[in-house]
Protein backbone atom coordinates (compact mmCIF):
# COMPACT_ATOMS: atom_id res chain seq x y z
CA UNK A 1 0.00 0.00 0.00
CA UNK A 2 1.20 3.11 -1.29
CA UNK A 3 1.13 6.38 1.15
CA UNK A 4 1.14 9.45 0.08
CA UNK A 5 2.91 12.19 2.07
CA UNK A 6 0.63 13.93 4.39
CA UNK A 7 -1.68 11.13 3.30
CA UNK A 8 -3.71 13.68 0.37
CA UNK A 9 -2.30 13.71 -3.34
CA UNK A 10 -2.69 17.26 -3.24
CA UNK A 11 0.43 17.23 -0.18
CA UNK A 12 2.65 16.64 -2.64
CA UNK A 13 4.84 20.37 -3.61
CA UNK A 14 6.85 18.88 -6.09
CA UNK A 15 5.72 21.03 -9.13
CA UNK A 16 6.37 19.33 -12.80
CA UNK A 17 5.87 21.52 -15.78
CA UNK A 18 2.44 21.36 -16.52
CA UNK A 19 1.79 22.58 -12.90
CA UNK A 20 4.09 25.30 -13.35
CA UNK A 21 2.99 26.68 -16.29
CA UNK A 22 -0.56 26.57 -14.43
CA UNK A 23 0.45 28.42 -11.62
CA UNK A 24 2.60 30.83 -13.25
CA UNK A 25 -0.52 31.50 -15.56
CA UNK A 26 -2.55 31.84 -12.49
CA UNK A 27 -0.17 34.51 -10.75
CA UNK A 28 0.36 36.71 -13.89
CA UNK A 29 -4.04 36.60 -14.02
CA UNK A 30 -4.15 37.55 -10.50
CA UNK A 31 -1.18 40.33 -10.86
CA UNK A 32 -3.23 42.40 -13.06
CA UNK A 33 -6.36 41.48 -11.01
CA UNK A 34 -4.91 43.41 -8.30
CA UNK A 35 -3.29 46.06 -10.54
CA UNK A 36 -6.76 46.80 -12.24
CA UNK A 37 -8.84 46.88 -8.49
CA UNK A 38 -5.80 49.31 -7.23
CA UNK A 39 -6.11 51.44 -9.85
CA UNK A 40 -10.02 51.48 -9.57
CA UNK A 41 -9.49 51.95 -5.73
CA UNK A 42 -7.10 54.95 -6.52
CA UNK A 43 -9.34 56.68 -8.91
CA UNK A 44 -12.33 56.47 -6.40
CA UNK A 45 -10.91 57.43 -3.79
CA UNK A 46 -9.38 60.69 -5.22
CA UNK A 47 -12.42 61.37 -6.38
CA UNK A 48 -14.45 61.38 -3.39
CA UNK A 49 -11.53 63.30 -2.03
CA UNK A 50 -11.87 65.82 -4.63
CA UNK A 51 -15.64 66.14 -3.59
CA UNK A 52 -15.56 65.98 0.29
CA UNK A 53 -12.51 69.30 -0.01
CA UNK A 54 -15.36 70.75 -2.69
CA UNK A 55 -18.59 70.28 -0.28
CA UNK A 56 -16.23 71.57 2.78
CA UNK A 57 -15.50 74.82 0.93
CA UNK A 58 -18.94 75.11 -0.49
CA UNK A 59 -20.15 75.09 3.65
CA UNK A 60 -17.82 76.81 4.73
CA UNK A 61 -18.61 79.41 2.43
CA UNK A 62 -21.93 79.24 2.09
CA UNK A 63 -21.43 79.22 -2.06
CA UNK A 64 -19.55 82.41 -2.16
CA UNK A 65 -16.80 82.85 -4.09
CA UNK A 66 -13.48 83.98 -2.25
CA UNK A 67 -11.02 84.44 -5.08
CA UNK A 68 -11.89 86.19 -8.13
CA UNK A 69 -13.50 89.00 -9.44
CA UNK A 70 -16.04 90.71 -6.95
CA UNK A 71 -18.39 91.13 -9.56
Amino acid sequence: MLVEPGGRPEADFTLDVPRSELLSKRLKEDKKWRFRCRLLTSFLGLVFFLLSVMAVSMILTRGKRMFGSMV
